[in-house]
Formats: structure tokens, C-alpha cells, sequence
């Protein structure tokens, strides 16, 4: 899950069986665990090992399976299966061309692309929010941009946890990246213990601010309440100075402005601002609508297609409540809900059409308890996984 140049000698022996994984590479170590590059079938995998097999790192390992598995989002790394192997228990997960944060920011991307890959960060961390999960050691090392197309993937769930007294009970955290409740043990660990973590990541990305100090609050209590919070005040970072620089604007060509009639001016500014708030409305469907579509490009079969766009009619309910349907001035709220229902139709339109290209899922040549199984994800509107026998 890095440069394929940081790979050292350490080739474990080599399975030729055809159908199962070989050529083992070891990538690289951590503390706990050790990381390969592995094959089968043409395809290149990682595989995560504990470092010592015992039978208390092969419970964690199992773990970090259990709650990555049902995940299904665009900028989180894929986990396939946990199999035994030559090697002992790995956790088999898709390979990420990239690099890690800090070796991407070095690079001194354009203020464009960080924006961005930080939307995508929060994206990733507000899917496992909504899932009960915290990350609880979010940290540039566990962030990968891709080579291909500066993609973020998120990875490494091996201190996450929807219990945080389970996660108190295994390893420890990365110190300067975790939250003071996480490091001392708290016994009340939340969402906002990731949102510390990401102030940090903030201010590595876009330097200090107020968003990323309130984030770093040392008591919970101060911080953004969850995911969601944070990225409202992200999104509208930029407004107060914009009203600033449109007052000073305004102060400098006002008097010759007036010989031509104050009516017409504040009409066009009018008019304007308008323009502006229908561009930002459609930036933000579109950007709701980018992260459906990246995730339903991922289903395998229609019925969970249909999931992704169950919960795209949700998010942007949830916009258009706390934004839309907020504006009092009765002529412009028609006028934004008219902007609103037209990119969301075109939206909407667009997943159906990527949706409907999917293969439809065939239930009848499966066995019952196949069935069963498919039928309760869809039922309980999980993301699809592989059946896998009890």
C-alpha cells in the first residue's frame, strides 16, 4: 500500500497452487503486524499478518475483519476475506498504488486538490461514524493517495472499534494524533476522538485555523458534536470573508456607481448573489452526488445499487432541510427550490441510469440459505458481501 520501491528483502516460500495466493513479498512491518504483497489469479492483493500468530493478535486481526467487512465506501480500502495462509491468519484486502499523506503534501499539491482529498477524508470518517465505528488512530501513515488519480483511501481498522471499552483493552494509539480522552483511557470515547485527529491532519494540510482549533479543543464538550457539524462549518468557511471583500468592493465604487442609479446597482447585486447561492447549491448536490455514484460504481449487483440511492435521497433530504428550507425570503426560497429540484432530478436521473447497466441479481439458481442471506442485507439495507458459510 506503498511504493512497490519500499519493498525489502524478506520472500516467504512460494505456493504454486494455482488457485491460491503466492509469490508472497513482505512490504513492510509495524509494530504489531506484517504487511505482503501477494497473487492469485493474476491479481495483486495485501495481505496483514499478526507478527507473532498468537492467539491474542489472531483475536484482534479477526476483529479488525469484523467490523471493515461490511463497509462500503469509495475512499475506505476494501477488505475481501481473513484466510488461514502459509503464513498464518491474514486479512486479504485490496492493493492501493499510492503513497501515504505526508509523502503526498510534500509534493505541494494545489490548494484544489487538498480541498478536496480533505472533503474525501471526511466523507470516509462520517461513513464509519454513521456505522457506530471510530477509527481511533487516523493519522497521515493511515491515509493513501493513489498515483492514478489522487484518490484517498483510508485504511487500517486495526485499533477501530464500535465498543470503546473493547478498544481500551488493545493496542495503544499514535500519541500525537490521538485525542486526550483516547490517551488516557476515558471511558467515554466517541466520534469526537476521530474529530481531534482530523484537526490535526487540518493543520497539516491547510496550516492553523478556527475550525481546526476547535477541533483540537482539549474537552470533547468543545469540539464539533460529529462528522456532519464539521463539514457545515467547512463548507462555509470561506463566506465571511467573502461578505468582507464585497463590502470593501461596494465602499470603493459606490459614489460613481450612484450617478447611475442606486435602484439598478442593488438590483444587479441582486442578482448576483443569487446567481452565486443557485452555483453553490449545485456544487453541493453534485458533490452528494459524486460520492453516490462512486459508491454504486463498487455494487455488484442492482439490489444494492439501490441501497446507495436510498441513502442519496437521504443525505440530500438532510441538505435541503438544514439549508434550503431555512431562507425566509419567500421569492428567493422559490427560486432556490426551483435551482434545487432541477440538479437534483439530473442527478437522480444519472444514478438510475448507472444503476440500471448493473447485472441484476439472478436469487433462483442460489441455495435457500443463500437466498436467506442476500435477502437479509437487502432487508436491513447492508452494503453486499460475499456469502460465506457458517
Amino acid at each position: 500500500m506503498v511504493e512497490e520501491s519500499n519493498i525489502f528483502e524478506g520472500t516467504i516460500a512460494k505456493s504454486d497452487i494455482e488457485q491460491g495466493f503466492h509469490n508472497f513479498k513482505l512490504l513492510t512491518s509495524t509494530a504489531y503486524a506484517h504487511l505482503y504483497i501477494a497473487y492469485k489469479l493474476g491479481k495483486r492483493f495485501l495481505i496483514k499478518t499478526t507478527k507473532d500468530n498468537s492467539e491474542r493478535q489472531n483475536k484482534l486481526l479477526s476483529r479488525e475483519y469484523e467490523l471493515s467487512i461490511g463497509c462500503d465506501h469509495p475512499h475506505i480500502v476494501h477488505i475481501y476475506t481473513i484466510e488461514d495462509l502459509p503464513l498464518g491468519a491474514g486479512l486479504v484486502m485490496e492493493y492501493i498504488e499510492g503513497r501515504t499523506l505526508d509523502k503526498y503534501l510534500a509534493e505541494n499539491p494545489p490548494k484544489k486538490e487538498r480541498d478536496r482529498i480533505f472533503n474525501e477524508l471526511l466523507s470516509a470518517v462520517g461513513y464509519l461514524h454513521k456505522r457506530g465505528i471510530i477509527h481511533n488512530d487516523i493519522k497521515p501513515e493511515n491515509i493513501l493517495i493513489t498515483h492514478a488519480d489522487n484518490t484517498l483511501k483510508l485504511i487500517d481498522f486495526g485499533l477501530a472499534d464500535s465498543d470503546a471499552q473493547y478498544a481500551l483493552r488493545t493496542l495503544g494509539c499514535t500519541p500525537h494524533y490521538a485525542s486526550p480522552e483516547l490517551q488516557a483511557q476515558s471511558q467515554e470515547i466517541d466520534a469526537r476522538s476521530d474529530i481531534y485527529s482530523i484537526g490535526i491532519i487540518m493543520e497539516q494540510i491547510f496550516g492553523h485555523s478556527r475550525i481546526s482549533k476547535r477541533c483540537k479543543a482539549e474537552s470533547p464538550a468543545q469540539r464539533y458534536e460529529n462528522i456532519q457539524a464539521l463539514q457545515g462549518a467547512w463548507q462555509h468557511r470561506n463566506r465571511p470573508q467573502k461578505v468582507l471583500l464585497s463590502a470593501v468592493a461596494v465602499s470603493i465604487f459606490a459614489l460613481p456607481l450612484l450617478l447611475l442609479g442606486q435602484a439598478k446597482i442593488s438590483e444587479r447585486d441582486k442578482i448576483r448573489e443569487r446567481e452565486l447561492l443557485f452555483q453553490q447549491i449545485e456544487r453541493d448536490v453534485e458533490q452528494i452526488y459524486t460520492i453516490t455514484a462512486d459508491s454504486i460504481s463498487q455494487a455488484v449487483y442492482y439490489e444494492f445499487a439501490n441501497n446507495h440511492i436510498i441513502s442519496f435521497w437521504e443525505e440530500v433530504n438532510r441538505y435541503h432541510s438544514e439549508y434550503i428550507a431555512t431562507i425566509e425570503d419567500a421569492e428567493l426560497s422559490v427560486l432556490v427550490t426551483n435551482v434545487y429540484t432541477q440538479t437534483l432530478n439530473k442527478y437522480h436521473n444519472r444514478l438510475w441510469e448507472q444503476t440500471n447497466a448493473l447485472p441484476i441479481m439472478f436469487k433462483s439458481n442460489l441455495p435457500l440459505e443463500q437466498t436467506l442471506f442476500y435477502n437479509s442485507l437487502l432487508e436491513e439495507r447492508k452494503p453486499y458481501r460475499p456469502y460465506q458459510k457458517k
